[in-house]
C-alpha cells in the first residue's frame, strides 16, 4: 500500500517537473500561465494549501485571499443525507454529445453471470469464519439434554462402564501395554521412563484444560447473574469525560447557540424587537455517569442498558482550591429587546447553576448492514430532577431568583415534566435513527422531495451602510449545513426577481429549512445579508405553502423579505398488510432516481500512447451533463467513488440516461473512450432482472457497471409532467355480491360494513355502507385500472366509523398476474371470469378467519392507442447545432461568477469536435448485442373524434391542467354515471388560480349514453352521505360530447355555482377503448324509475263472515315495503286507481312483488294472496297493462307499469326503513272503476309459454322469478301459479311530482345532449365495439308520450342580454324584441327600452337591466327583431333574425345580422341540475327524451 502511494506521488512530481521544463523551453507551446495553472491544480489535488495571487496586488489583498482560502480548507464538512436534485425538465440545452439512440438501449446489457460479479454472500465471508449474524449459536440453549450430544459408543455402553474412571483406566492400560511391549522388544529402563513421561504429561494437560474450562464457564455464568442484579461502576468513563469535556463542550455550546438563534429569530413576538441568546455555556465540570445496568438475556439483536447520570456542576467536594477558582458554572443569558428601532432597550434573562440527574434507559436495535446499529431508543425510567437559578430581571447583580416565590418553583417543574413526558418518559421513547443519519445515500432513506420556488425578495438591506446596493442570491440548506441549491445573482437590486426552483431530497421533517441571502462580491468573500427559516414540520399537515413571506434576519434585526412557494411531494410507499408483508409501491411516472456508475473494466488502452488511461465518467440526463467523477490515474479498470447523482424525474418514459468515459490528457483535449445511452424505463427493467454490466459503444473493448435506484414520488401542481400517471393496460372488474357472518367489531350493535379495493394502500373503488348488518347484500360492480402484472390488489371489508379511522374486518389479496396474461403478439388477453363466483374467508393479519366474502373478478385489456404527446415530441437536435455547455457538477446551480470553472476540459477546435461526434455516431450501431430483450412492439390505434362512435366501452383519461375558481379551498371531483363516489379527486386548490397538472381516469360503460359530472366541493364526502351542502359548483354532460370537445386538446369548461358565480377548469381528454362485452345488468336501460298504477282487482277470496273482504295491497321491492294502497271496504272486486313511483337500480336483479291483505279491525290482517312481478318483461318507455294472478284461492290484480331508464345513484343502506312511498302517490283520473272480471285469471300452459318466451336469455335472472315463485293449490286441488298472466301495450300519463328521494337511492334525471349528432341522417344505430356484443334495438313503446323537444334536447335555463345595436340609422330611435319559439307557440321574452344611437352610430343598452332568464330546451330557437319606436302610432319593422343560445356556460358577445344592421347579444345556457328534471319546464312530460339516442334494452324479447 505504501509503495503504491509513493509511486503515485513520484508520478505526480515527475509530471509537474515535466510541465515546468516545457514552460522553460522556448520552442514549446506550453506557456508559463498554463504551467502555473497545472502546478496549482496538482497542489490542490494533493491536499496542499496552494494559493494564486495577482502579482500587482497589495499585501493586504494577498492576505485576504490566504485567509479566505484557509477558511475553506480548515472548515469541516459533514455529509448529510439531504441532497440537491437535478431535474429532467427540458431547457433546450444539451452537453453536445452525440450519444447512441436510446431505442436500442437494452442492447449491450450483459447477462448476470457474464462478469461473475454476483458472488454468494457465503463466499464473501468464507475466509473469516462466518457471515454476519445475530448471536453465537454455541451459546444458545436449544432446550435439549446431554443425551442429544452422545456418541455412538456412549449410547451403546451402560452407565457402569462409563465415568471418570474410564479415562483413567485407559491411561493405565496404555502404560502397562507400552511397558510390556518395551520389555518384549528388549528395551531398557529408559524406555519405561519415556512411557511414564508421556502418560504423566497427558494426565496433567487434560486436568489443566478441564480446570481452565470449568473456571471460565463458572466465571461467565456468575458475570451474567451479576449483570442482571448488580450495577457496574463507570469511573473509567468519568475519567475520560474529565479530559474530553474541555475539548467538546465549546463545540457543543456553539452548535446549540446557532440552532437556537435561528428558532428565536422566527418566533419573536410582535411586541418585542428581538430575542437573542447572548451567552451559553455548560460549565467546566462534565456530567458524571454513576453506574450502568445491562440486560444480557434480551434478543440477539437488542442491547438494553440503564444508565444513571448526574450533572451537578456546583458540587465542589472533589475539587481543589485552584480548580474551584478556575471553575466556570453553567450559564445562559437571553437578551430580550423591548421597543422598536432606535427606541429599544435590551433586558437580560439569566439562567445559571443548572443541575439534573436521573435514570435513562438506552435500547439499541442492531442490524447486519453497516453501520450495524439500526436505531437507538432512549427514555427516562422515572421523572428526573432539575434545579436552576432564574433571574428574569435585575441582571447579575440585582437579579432575584424566581424560585423563591411560593408555589412558582413547583409550577415550573410540572410544566417541564408535562412537556417532556410525551417524548422521553417511559413508556414513551425518543428514537434516534442511526442508520438513516449515517446512510450515505439520500435516496435510500428519502421521504420525499422539497420544492422551493423563489419568486423574489423585497427590501434587502446590507449590514454595512457603505456597501451600496446588494447583488443578492439565495442559498438553500437544511439547518444551515451544506448548500443544496442556489439561485442566480441579480446585480444592483434590493428587490430581486429570481423566478427559480430548487428541488431537494428530504429524509426528515424534523429540521428547519434555511434560506441564506448573500451579497455577491467578485473579488472578496460574499457577504451574508441574513437568514430566514421555515419549519418543515408544517408540511406534515399541509404539503403546500404558497406565497410565503419569510423575514430575513441578521443579528436579531429584519433585513428584508423572501417571497417563495414551498411544496412537499412525499414518496409513495407500499401498504403494510395485516400479516406484516409490504406491498410494492404504486406505479408512477414521476419520482427520484439515483444513477450510479460504479466501475468500468477492460477499457480500450489502445487510445493511449502508453496503454494506460486516466479515465473519468461523465453522467448525462437527456443529453445534459449532471455529474463528473473523479479522475483515476493510470488504470484501465477504474472504480469511481463519486460517480453518482440523484435525479428528479417528471416523466419516466421520456427520460434517458447517458454515460461518457473520457481520458484525462491535462493540457490536450480529452478523448472519449466509450459511451452508452439507455432509457430509464429499460434500465429499471434490466435492474429487476439483475443485469448491471453494459458494453460500451465506440470502443473495441470495455464495459461499465451501471446501477439505478428508483422511488416513486407523487408530483403535482406547478412542477409539470404527467403527475406520475401511468397508462393502464386494462381494468379489473370487481362484482361485490355479498358478505356472510362478518366479524363484529362494535361493542354495542353491529358493524357497518362496506367493501373496497385498494392498490398500494390507495382506495380505487368501494361499495356503499350497510348500517348495522353483518350479512350485507351489496350487489355492486366497479372497475379498477391496472398498470402491470406486478401489482397486487387488496380486497377488503371495512367497518365504517363516525369518529376515527375505519377499521378492517378482513382482507384478501388478489395478484393481477393471476388474471393478466400477455399473448405472443404482445397484446394482453381477456380473462372473462365474471360469472365465476369466488368465496373467500376474511382474515385480519394472522388471526383466525371470520366471515366470508362472495365476489367475482375479471380482466379486460385496453386497446393500445397512440398518445399524441409521444407523437408530438420534437426530433432531437443534431449535436452539431447545439452549443456545448457543462452544467453544475455538485448539484448547486451556478451564479455566473468569474471564478467558476469547469472541471472537464473540452475540445477547443470546432473541427476536433465534429470529428469526435462522427466517432460517437458510428458507435450507435454497436449496441445490438441483446436486442432480444426488447419486448414485442404492439401496433397502436390512432383514435380521432370521428372514431369515438365505433366503441362502446373504454377508459376516459382526463388531465386537469389548471383552473380559475370563484371559491378557494375546493377539490375538483369527477363522477361517472350512477356512481356515488368520485372516480377522481384532485388536490385542494388553495388559490383562485391554481395549477393542477393531475391526471386521472374513469371507466365508461356505454359511451353514447354515459354522463360525466365535474363538481367543486369544499369537503370530500368519504362516507357517501351525498350531501350537496359542500358542492360549490357543478357541470354535467354527456361523455361523448365532452370527448368530442376536448379530445387531445386543452379545453376550458365552465362550472356555475349555486350563487351564480362561475369557475373555469382547463382539461384535456384521451380515450382508451376496452375489449369488453358489457353485461346487460350494467346497461343504462337496466336502472331507472318504475311507475306503477294500481287499477283494480277481481275475484278476490272472501275473508269476512259477510262474504266480502276489505282488501288493500302492499308492494315490496327487494324485501322492503315501498307502497301501500288504501283499503276498499266490503268488496271482492276493489278499484284503487292509485299510482306511485319507485327507483329500481337493477331490473334484472330486482325482486318486485305485490301482497293483497284483508283489513281487520283490532286483529292481524289476513293474507289473500301474493304474486311476483317480473320487471325484465318491460320495455323502457313503453307502458304495459298487466294482469297478475295471485297465489291464493283466487283473484287477480290489474296494474299499469311504465319503466323509464335513468341512472339511479345508490346510497347507504340500513339508516332508515323503506316504508312509505318514494314519491307523492296520486289518484288515477278517469280510470275505469273495474277492469278485471271474474274468470280473468288464466293459468296453465299458455301462461308458462308466454313467460318462457318473454324471459329467455337473461344472464342474471334471480331465482325468485322462476323456481321460487309461490305455488299453491286452489280448492279443486289444481296448482295455481302466481305471476303475470296477461300483458298488453297501453298509454300512460307520465304524471309525477318530482324525482323520488329514497333510502334506496335517488334518481338523477339524465338528459343526453346533442342527440341528433349521434345518429346519422337515416337514424341507423352507430357501429359498436368490434367485439361480440349483445344486440339491442330501439324501443318504440313511448311514441304515445309527449316528447319535450325535437331531438330530445336537454332542458335548462337560457340567459339572454341585449348589449347594443348599430346600422339602423343615425336618427332612428330603435327598440329590440327577443321572442321564444316554444312548443306552446311564440312568446315574447325581452323588450329593450327605446334609445337613439350615439355619435358613433351605436345604441348601447344596459346589460344588467335587459337580461332575462328563460326556461327552455337547448335546441329551442329564439327570434330577435328590431323596430322603430314612435311616440304616436306603431313604428316600422327594421328586420328580424333567428338565433340559438350558446352552449353550456357563459359566452362572449355575439353579433347577429338583423335587416341592414347588427344586434350584439350575450347568451348562455345552464342545464338543469341533476335530479331536478321534474321541476324543470315540461319536465314532467320528459319520458321520451332518449328516443333519439341509440337505446339499450336488457329485455331479451327485444333482441333481434
Amino acid at each position: 500500500m505504501l509503495s503504491g502511494t509513493s509511486t503515485a506521488e513520484q508520478v505526480s512530481e515527475l509530471k509537474t517537473q515535466g510541465v515546468l521544463e516545457a514552460a522553460r523551453d522556448p520552442h514549446s507551446s506550453v506557456t508559463s500561465t498554463q504551467a502555473q495553472e497545472t502546478l496549482l491544480a496538482q497542489s490542490k489535488a494533493s491536499g496542499a494549501a496552494a494559493f494564486s495571487f495577482d502579482p500587482n496586488a497589495s499585501s493586504e489583498e494577498k492576505a485576504a485571499v490566504v485567509k479566505e482560502r484557509a477558511e475553506e480548507i480548515g472548515r469541516p464538512h459533514r455529509k448529510h443525507a439531504n441532497a440537491a436534485l437535478v431535474s429532467d425538465v427540458d431547457d433546450g440545452v444539451t452537453a453536445g454529445y452525440d450519444l447512441p439512440e436510446a431505442s436500442s438501449g437494452k442492447a449491450g446489457a450483459l447477462a448476470v453471470g457474464e462478469e461473475g460479479q454476483h458472488t454468494a454472500k457465503k463466499e464473501e465471508y468464507e475466509r473469516v469464519g462466518w457471515a454476519p449474524r445475530f448471536g453465537n449459536p454455541a451459546d444458545k440453549d436449544e432446550g435439549g439434554t446431554m443425551l442429544d450430544h452422545e456418541t455412538f459408543l456412549e449410547g451403546k455402553l451402560e452407565d457402569k462402564f462409563f465415568g471418570d474412571w474410564y479415562h483413567n483406566t485407559g491411561v493405565i492400560i496404555f502404560a502397562c501395554l507400552a511397558s510390556w511391549t518395551v520389555a518384549v522388544l528388549g528395551g531398557g529402563l529408559a524406555w519405561v521412563f519415556i512411557v511414564m513421561a508421556i502418560c504423566g504429561t497427558y494426565y496433567r494437560t487434560s486436568i489443566r484444560r478441564v480446570r481452565r474450562n470449568f473456571r471460565d464457564d463458572i466465571t461467565r455464568e456468575l458475570a451474567k447473574s451479576r449483570l442482571e442484579t448488580d450495577t457496574e461502576s463507570l469511573e473509567w468513563m468519568n475519567s475520560f469525560l474529565t479530559k474530553f469535556w474541555p475539548i467538546y463542550a465549546p463545540v457543543l455550546c456553539k452548535s446549540i447557540v446557532q440552532s437556537v438563534d435561528q428558532v428565536l429569530s422566527t418566533s419573536t413576538p410582535p411586541f418585542l424587537e428581538s430575542l437573542k441568546l447572548t451567552f451559553f455555556t455548560l460549565g467546566t465540570k462534565p456530567p458524571r455517569m454513576e453506574h450502568v445496568k445491562t440486560y444480557p438475556r434480551e434478543e440477539d439483536d437488542i442491547v438494553m442498558m440503564d444508565w444513571r447520570f448526574s450533572f451537578n456542576p456546583n458540587d465542589v467536594a472533589d475539587l481543589t482550591q485552584a480548580q474551584i477558582a478556575k471553575k466556570v458554572n453553567p450559564k445562559i443569558v437571553l437578551e430580550v429587546r423591548i421597543g422598536k428601532a432606535m427606541i429599544s432597550k435590551g433586558l437580560d434573562i439569566i439562567v445559571e447553576d443548572m443541575a439534573c440527574s436521573g435514570i435513562m434507559r438506552v435500547k439499541m436495535k442492531l442490524q447486519l448492514e453497516f453501520p450495524h446499529i439500526n436505531r437507538v431508543e432512549i427514555c427516562f425510567l422515572e421523572r428526573p430532577t432539575f434545579d436552576y437559578v432564574c433571574k428574569p430581571l435585575g441582571g447579575e447583580t440585582f437579579g432575584f431568583d424566581i424560585n423563591f416565590m411560593p408555589g412558582l418553583e413547583g409550577f415550573i417543574q410540572e410544566q417541564i415534566h408535562a412537556n417532556l413526558a410525551p417524548m422521553l418518559y417511559a413508556p414513551n421513547v425518543f428514537p434516534i435513527e442511526v442508520a438513516k443519519m449515517l446512510s450515505g445515500s439520500a435516496v435510500d432513506q428519502a421521504i420525499g422531495v422539497l420544492q422551493v420556488t423563489f419568486h423574489g425578495a423585497q427590501g434587502l438591506k446590507n449590514n454595512d451602510k457603505f456597501s451600496g446596493t446588494p447583488d443578492p442570491y439565495a442559498v438553500v440548506s437544511i439547518a444551515g449545513r451544506q448548500a443544496l441549491g442556489k439561485t442566480k445573482t441579480v446585480e444592483q437590486n434590493a428587490n430581486p426577481r429570481w423566478n427559480e426552483t430548487v428541488n431537494v431530497v428530504l429524509t426528515s421533517l424534523r429540521e428547519p429549512l434555511t434560506i441564506a441571502v448573500y451579497d455577491y462580491n467578485e473579488y472578496r468573500k460574499d457577504k451574508e445579508l441574513g437568514v430566514c427559516t421555515f419549519n418543515l414540520e408544517q408540511l406534515e399537515t399541509d404539503q403546500e405553502h404558497e406565497n410565503q413571506h419569510l423575514e430575513v434576519m441578521a443579528a436579531g434585526r429584519p433585513r428584508g423579505v423572501v417571497q417563495c412557494d414551498i411544496r412537499f411531494f412525499p414518496v409513495l410507499e407500499g401498504q403494510k398488510l395485516q400479516d406484516g408483508t409490504i406491498e410494492p409501491p404504486p406505479e408512477s411516472m414521476t419520482g427520484i432516481a439515483k444513477f450510479t456508475i460504479e466501475q468500468a473494466k477492460d477499457l480500450d488502452g489502445t487510445k493511449s500512447l502508453v496503454g494506460q488511461l486516466s479515465p473519468y465518467a461523465v453522467l448525462l440526463l437527456n443529453g445534459k451533463e449532471i455529474q463528473i467523477s473523479q479522475k483515476m490515474k493510470k488504470t484501465n479498470n477504474p472504480i469511481w467513488p463519486d460517480a453518482t447523482k440523484e435525479l428528479l424525474i417528471t416523466d419516466r418514459k421520456k427520460a434517458k440516461l447517458g454515460l461518457v468515459i473520457k481520458d484525462d490528457r491535462d493540457l490536450a483535449a480529452d478523448p472519449i473512450i466509450g459511451n452508452y445511452q439507455i432509457k430509464l424505463d429499460d434500465m429499471l427493467e434490466l435492474m429487476s432482472k439483475g443485469q448491471e454490466w453494459y458494453s460500451l459503444a465506440g470502443a473495441k473493448t470495455g464495459r461499465a457497471k451501471m446501477m439505478l435506484q428508483w422511488k416513486p414520488v407523487a408530483l403535482k401542481g406547478a412542477l409539470g409532467g404527467s403527475g406520475g400517471y401511468v397508462t393502464p393496460i386494462g381494468v379489473m372488474r370487481f362484482h361485490f355480491k355479498s358478505g356472510k357472518d362478518l366479524k363484529n367489531l362494535d361493542t354495542v350493535g353491529k358493524s357497518d360494513p362496506y367493501g373496497r379495493v385498494s392498490l398500494s394502500g390507495i382506495q380505487k373503488g368501494r361499495t356503499v355502507t350497510f348500517k348495522n348488518n353483518l350479512n350485507p347484500e351489496w350487489d355492486e360492480i366497479f372497475y379498477v385500472p391496472v398498470h402491470t402484472t406486478r401489482e397486487k390488489l387488496v380486497v377488503e371489508v371495512m367497518d365504517e366509523e363516525n369518529v376515527g379511522k375505519d377499521r378492517t374486518m378482513g382482507q384478501i389479496e388478489i395478484a393481477t398476474s393471476d388474471y393478466v396474461e400477455q399473448g405472443e403478439d404482445g397484446e394482453y388477453l381477456i380473462h372473462d371470469s365474471k360469472d365465476k363466483l369466488i368465496t373467500r374467508q376474511l382474515r385480519i393479519g394472522t388471526g383466525t378467519p371470520k366471515g366470508t366474502l362472495n365476489f367475482t373478478v375479471a380482466f379486460y385489456p385496453t386497446i393500445p392507442t397512440v398518445d399524441p404527446e409521444d407523437e408530438d415530441e420534437e426530433p432531437k437536435k443534431s449535436s452539431l447545432d447545439v452549443p456545448r455547455e457543462t452544467t453544475e457538477v455538485n448539484g448547486v446551480a451556478g451564479r455566473g461568477r468569474s471564478d467558476t470553472t469547469t472541471s472537464v476540459k473540452t475540445a477547443s477546435s470546432a473541427n476536433g469536435e465534429k470529428a469526435l461526434q462522427k466517432v460517437l455516431a458510428a458507435g450507435e450501431k454497436e449496441q445490438t448485442e441483446t436486442d432480444d430483450v426488447q419486448a414485442p412492439v404492439t401496433p397502436k390505434l390512432k383514435i380521432a373524434v370521428d372514431d369515438l362512435t365505433k366503441y362502446e366501452s373504454g377508459l376516459v383519461i382526463f388531465k386537469i391542467i389548471d383552473g380559475e375558481f370563484a371559491h378557494t379551498g375546493c377539490h375538483l371531483e369527477v363522477l361517472m354515471d350512477d356512481m356515488l363516489f368520485p372516480s377522481f379527486t384532485s388536490a385542494k386548490a388553495k388559490s383562485r388560480q391554481h395549477t393542477f397538472n393531475e391526471t386521472g381516469d374513469a371507466v365508461v360503460r356505454e359511451l353514447d349514453l354515459s354522463r360525466i359530472t365535474l363538481r367543486l366541493v369544499s369537503e370530500i364526502d368519504k362516507q357517501g352521505d351525498n350531501n350537496d351542502e359542500h358542492v360549490q359548483a357543478k357541470l354535467a354532460g354527456p361523455v361523448i360530447d365532452t370527448l368530442r370537445r376536448g379530445l387531445y386538446t386543452p379545453t376550458q369548461l365552465s362550472l356555475r355555482g349555486k350563487d351564480g358565480r362561475e369557475s373555469k377548469v382547463t382539461v384535456s381528454l384521451r380515450f382508451l377503448p376496452l375489449r369488453m362485452s358489457l353485461d346487460p345488468s350494467e346497461s343504462f336501460n337496466n336502472s331507472g324509475l318504475l311507475r306503477v298504477e294500481v287499477l283494480d282487482a277481481a275475484d278476490l277470496p272472501a275473508a269476512d263472515r259477510n262474504g266480502f273482504s276489505d282488501p288493500y295491497c302492499k308492494f315490496r321491492l327487494n324485501d322492503k315495503e315501498v307502497y301501500k294502497t288504501k283499503t276498499q271496504k266490503k268488496t271482492l272486486h276493489p278499484a284503487w286507481n292509485e299510482f306511485f313511483e319507485v327507483p329500481v337500480r337493477s331490473r334484472t336483479g330486482a325482486k318486485f312483488g305485490v301482497d293483497v291483505y284483508d283489513w281487520d279491525f283490532g286483529d292481524k290482517a289476513d293474507h289473500l294472496g301474493s304474486a311476483p312481478i317480473d320487471l325484465t318483461l318491460l320495455e323502457p318507455f313503453q307502458a304495459r297493462e298487466v294482469t297478475i294472478g295471485l297465489d291464493g284461492k283466487s283473484g287477480a290484480v290489474r296494474l299499469k307499469l311504465l319503466f323509464r331508464a335513468e341512472y339511479v345513484v345508490r346510497s347507504r343502506q340500513g339508516s332508515s326503513t323503506f316504508s312509505g312511498t318514494f314519491s307523492q302517490p296520486g289518484k288515477v283520473i278517469g280510470a275505469p272503476v273495474k277492469g278485471v272480471g271474474k274468470g280473468a285469471v288464466v293459468v296453465g300452459g299458455g301462461v308458462a309459454k308466454t313467460a318462457g318466451f318473454l324471459g329467455r336469455g337473461f344472464k342474471r335472472r334471480t331465482a325468485s322469478h322462476t323456481e321460487n315463485s309461490p305455488i299453491q293449490e286452489n280448492g279443486t286441488g289444481e296448482p295455481r301459479t302466481a305471476g303475470i298472466v296477461d300483458m298488453r301495450e297501453t298509454s300512460m300519463d307520465a304524471g309525477g311530482n318530482g324525482p323520488p328521494q329514497t333510502p334506496n337511492g335517488h334518481v338523477p334525471t339524465v338528459s343526453v345532449d346533442g342527440a341528433a349528432a349521434s345518429l346519422g341522417s337515416s337514424g341507423k344505430e352507430l357501429p359498436a365495439t368490434p367485439s361480440p356484443m349483445h344486440n339491442r334495438q330501439r324501443s318504440f313503446g313511448a311514441m304515445s308520450q309527449q316528447s319535450p323537444a325535437p331531438g330530445g334536447a336537454e332542458p335548462g335555463t337560457a340567459s339572454i342580454s341585449v348589449l347594443s345595436a348599430k346600422g339602423f340609422g343615425d336618427d332612428t330611435k330603435v327598440e329590440v324584441h327577443v321572442g321564444h319559439d316554444s312548443s306552446k307557440g311564440p312568446t315574447q321574452v325581452l323588450k329593450t327600452k327605446a334609445a337613439k344611437p350615439s355619435k358613433t352610430g351605436e345604441v348601447v343598452f344596459g346589460e344588467g337591466e335587459d337580461t332575462k332568464r328563460v326556461p327552455c330546451f337547448a335546441s329551442d330557437a329564439f327570434r330577435v327583431s328590431v323596430k322603430e319606436h314612435k311616440t304616436f302610432g306603431s313604428g316600422d319593422d327594421l328586420g328580424e333574425a333567428t338565433f340559438y343560445v350558446s352552449d353550456t356556460g357563459a359566452s362572449g358577445p355575439k353579433e347577429i345580422t338583423v335587416g341592414k344592421g347588427i344586434v350584439v347579444l350575450r347568451s348562455s345556457f345552464q342545464p338543469a341540475e341533476a335530479g331536478s328534471m321534474m321541476d324543470s319546464p315540461k319536465g314532467q312530460k320528459s319520458l321520451g327524451r332518449f328516443m333519439s339516442r341509440r337505446e339499450r334494452s336488457v329485455t331479451p324479447g327485444a333482441q333481434g
